[in-house]
């Protein structure tokens, strides 16, 4: 049975459609962040926290500037320079 443009055209939009959408979500779990650490936000600033933080130290225990190179922030939320 031959499918009309019309059905195929739908198809195809919603083929993209949910290609778009598992994009956007997969993009906002963080799969593509290269970096060691998440910007938090916390009110009218922002919080630079580890991936691998502590998680018995409070958030806003961690730098509100992000690591410069050759730095990263310990699970703990110092800012020490890498060897």
């Amino acid at each position: 049975m031959a499918r009309s443009p019309r059905t195929t055209i739908k198809y195809i939009f919603l083929i993209v459609v949910a290609f778009l959408i598992g994009f956007a979500v997969i993009d906002s779990v963080g799969v593509f962040n290269q970096k060691d650490y998440i910007v938090v936000p916390h009110g009218n600033h922002n919080h630079y926290v580890p991936k691998d933080r502590d998680p018995n130290i409070p958030v806003h225990s961690f730098p509100q500037r992000p690591p410069n190179p050759g730095e990263k922030i310990t699970p703990q939320g110092q800012i020490v320079r890498v060897p």
